[in-house]
């Protein structure tokens, strides 16, 4: 069993994500965490985790146009919540460049290859019902009214499991006690 978790985690490891982790490492050596970092970074790494956690819970990869809970607002809260954490750990470890990196590329990289490869892929999955919502629903702005054709499925945790969420959160949280045990020293 522990082979195949082992597994798991090298198929996560590509040449997309080798520089987030090496960005990872850096921001964690030159982390410089004040008080004032962490009040201005804890809360975008807190909501970002919290909305994963309500996406995870809602999404049934590859089985139905999931429509409830924040996708019934956002099409993609998982990655909106990608970048909130972003966004707040370089914040809590004041790395202006760091920033400025991961938001070049996540708006010029990531973002155009997660639309096309996804709403591709979903579209053969889904057709019409992927389109219709693909339309209706915004990417990353979400709106304040809900999908009008949203589900009725409840949140559940298997679905965080299924998903993987709960490792992420792990790992987030990791993440806010190396930078604090940076702030303390």
């Amino acid at each position: 069993m522990e082979e195949e978790k082992l597994k798991a985690l090298l198929r996560k490891i590509t040449w997309k994500t080798i520089p987030v982790y090496i960005l990872l490492v850096i921001l964690i050596y030159y982390a410089q965490p004040r008080l004032i970092s962490f009040v201005v970074g804890l809360p975008f790494i807190l909501s970002g985790e919290l909305l994963r956690l309500w996406a995870a819970g809602h999404l049934s990869k590859n089985r139905e146009v999931t429509t409830t809970g924040p996708y019934a607002y956002v099409k993609n809260p998982l990655y909106l919540g990608t970048f909130l954490i972003m966004v707040g750990f370089c914040l809590l470890a004041s790395q202006w460049i760091i920033l400025g990196i991961g938001l070049v590329g996540f708006f010029s990289y990531y973002v155009p290859f997660k639309k096309k490869a996804e709403s591709n892929r979903l579209r053969q999955i889904f057709g019409s019902s992927w389109d219709e919502y693909d339309r209706s629903v915004p990417d990353y702005i979400p709106r304040l009214t809900p999908y009008e054709k949203r589900g009725q499925h409840p949140w559940e945790w298997s679905r965080v499991v299924s998903n993987s969420e709960h490792e992420t959160a792990v790992v987030t949280v990791l993440g806010i006690l190396i930078l604090s045990i940076r702030f303390f020293l």
